[in-house]
């Protein structure tokens, strides 16, 4: 009798032995369905275990892979979003699928691994189990086209599935137009959490996030599909709706509804606002304009202050806005109501500063950016580039005797197509050839220069009187090679993206290389921008890069400072 209770004490305890191998043994199924790569990685950040292709990504065994920095095994460029992804893991919680890149290993052509020669894209997934806290779970995929779109689709999306501003903006339009061909009158309704941040602070971030995730699928249910509802802010949201029953007022009830069962004391506070998106007397492009428009509104002034009711009201608000704006630019150009400030381009070998770019800011705080875009777009360019080069012109002409200095001034590409601006501008030119050789001139935008054999006929007029040009952001677009052999030019400035990708991608590396021989071939200086490393410094003075622009060499002042910039550092700095 004992003999045969303790064989069933046995058998139960290999019954529960194999069923916990055969439950471990259908996961680790269920994973390799979907994944290349399983890792566990500590709260060390160091990897505890490895299963699965390592040879092929990795360029080793499992157990050489143990007790290596996980994120060592990605390209430097994406450490920083790893890391904050995995941050914000919390027990039960997961994140991804992100698209990411692998780095090649450093001894892969030396040792002969089976290891590619270049980044990797792959595709990564992480949780944390209950239980299990400091253990990162980790899944790597190589990436096909398919998990390479299901990756950006869930990047376009927030923690609670809704669609992220810029992509709900993008779908919205693409839904209003859809429904405008269909005859299908749609609504769009605007949410807005009134005191979010103190609702959040008495649930705690779980059951917030928990709470957020049903209100996100509260919403997608009600909209028209789940690309027609988005995130405008943490406690902002719009969604597009069928027209006709009270579907904004009926979502407004059912989320303080839900609000009240995770926090019955005090509830949230939920206001909502509902546009008539359908509307005959606009057209299509006019209908998406107001819609985007007004989805920037609701994101700004929140659902109580959106102040309209339909697409047509908000288009005309709209024009009348953009009317006010056109008067307040041009009282801008008229009584040179913007200042310059001036940053240094310093000599890479030298450390010394060659000349300084004068750029444009204005009164309040405006973007300099967006304000030059919006004269762009309206067509009054042409006004500011003629105030800026009479300011830099006086500046200069102030300074010439005891204090003299180089130059760069920006001119739109539109401005340099334009034959009333280019002949005002060649008559300031030929009234002040003492600034010859001190003065130079950056074309922007070079995308919008379409007629290239007008601009370089500009260029050679400029450059006879002994002003110097530069195209600006070399390499943004397919056609700057195009620009380069049409256009003679004294400096090119290399867009910042170079810069930042330059110490993670020896691509980047030698396409700025071949850039830097070909400049000196045809007897052009080079200029990178957006240099905030010495590491960065280092790296583009051995591919030839001449000159170097960005906050590490010297910020913008109002006033030109020829200090030196610092020598650089012995060590990398952090960004």
């Amino acid at each position: 009798m004992v003999q045969a209770k303790e064989s069933r004490e046995v058998d139960i305890v290999l019954s529960e032995a194999e069923q916990l191998r055969e439950q471990r043994d259908r996961f680790l199924a269920f994973a390799f369905a979907a994944s290349d790569l399983l890792l566990e990685v500590g709260d060390d950040s160091l990897i505890r275990y490895a299963v699965g292709a390592t040879k092929q990504l990795l360029g080793g065994a499992p157990e050489a892979v143990v007790g290596r920095g996980w994120l060592e095994l990605f390209v430097e460029e994406d450490r920083q979003m790893l890391v904050a992804k995995i941050g914000d893991l919390t027990a039960g919680k997961r994140c991804g699928p992100i698209l990411v890149s692998i780095r090649p290993a450093e001894s892969a052509q030396d040792k002969g691994k089976e290891r590619p020669s270049k980044p990797l894209k792959v595709v990564f997934s992480a949780c944390r189990i209950p239980g299990h806290e400091d253990v990162i779970y980790c899944a790597i995929a190589l990436a096909n086209v398919g998990l390479a779109k299901a990756a950006r689709a869930a990047e376009l999306r927030t923690g609670n599935g809704l669609l992220r501003r810029e992509a709900f903006e993008e779908a919205a339009v693409e839904t209003l137009e859809s429904a405008r061909a269909a005859g299908q009158d749609v609504e769009i309704t605007f949410i807005e959490f009134v005191d979010a941040a103190g609702f959040r602070e008495r649930l705690g971030n779980d059951r917030w996030e928990a709470f957020y995730a049903d209100a996100g699928s509260m919403l997608i249910s009600r909209a028209i599909d789940s690309d027609s509802a988005g995130a405008l802010a943490e406690d902002r949201f719009g969604f597009l709706h069928k027209a006709g029953a009270s579907v904004g007022s009926d979502v407004q009830r059912q989320l303080a509804e839900l609000a009240r069962t995770f926090d019955p004391a005090g509830g949230l506070g939920v206001e909502q606002a509902t546009v008539a998106a359908s509307s005959e007397e606009l057209t299509s492009e006019e209908a998406a304009q107001a819609l985007v428009y007004t989805i920037n509104k609701a994101a700004a002034k929140g659902a109580v202050n959106l102040g309209v009711a339909s697409l047509a009201a908000s288009f005309h608000e709209q024009v009348m806005e953009t009317q006010d704006r056109i008067s307040a630019f041009k009282s801008v150009v008229a009584e040179n109501k913007f200042d310059f400030v001036f940053q240094p381009i310093v000599d890479l070998e030298s450390q010394e500063v060659s000349h300084f770019e004068a750029l444009t800011r204005f009164a309040h705080g405006e973007s300099p950016y967006q304000t030059i875009v919006f004269a762009e777009d309206i067509g009054l360019i042409q006004e500011f580039d003629l105030a800026c080069c009479r300011r830099a012109v006086a500046f200069m002409a102030e300074r010439v005797e005891h204090s003299p200095l180089n130059l760069a001034v920006n001119l739109s590409g539109l401005s340099l197509q334009n034959d009333v601006f280019v002949e005002t501008l060649m008559d300031i030119l030929r009234q002040h050839t003492n600034l010859a050789g001190r003065l130079m001139f950056e074309a922007t935008e070079s995308s919008r220069m379409h007629d290239l054999e007008r601009v370089s006929r500009v260029f050679i007029a400029m450059k006879k009187l002994g002003f110097s040009m530069c195209l600006d952001d070399f390499g943004a677009g397919a056609a700057s090679f195009q620009y380069l052999r049409a256009l003679e030019v004294d400096y090119v400035k290399i867009d910042g993206t170079y810069t930042r990708r330059l110490l993670s991608s020896d691509r980047d590396s030698l396409m700025l290389r071949n850039l830097c021989d070909l400049c000196g071939d045809l007897n052009i200086k080079t200029i990178a921008e957006m240099i905030e490393l010495d590491d960065q410094v280092t790296k583009l003075r051995s591919l030839g890069v001449h000159m170097g622009q960005g906050y590490l060499l010297g910020q913008p002042t109002p006033q030109p400072v020829f200090s030196a910039p610092p020598a650089p550092a012995k060590k990398r700095r952090e960004a």
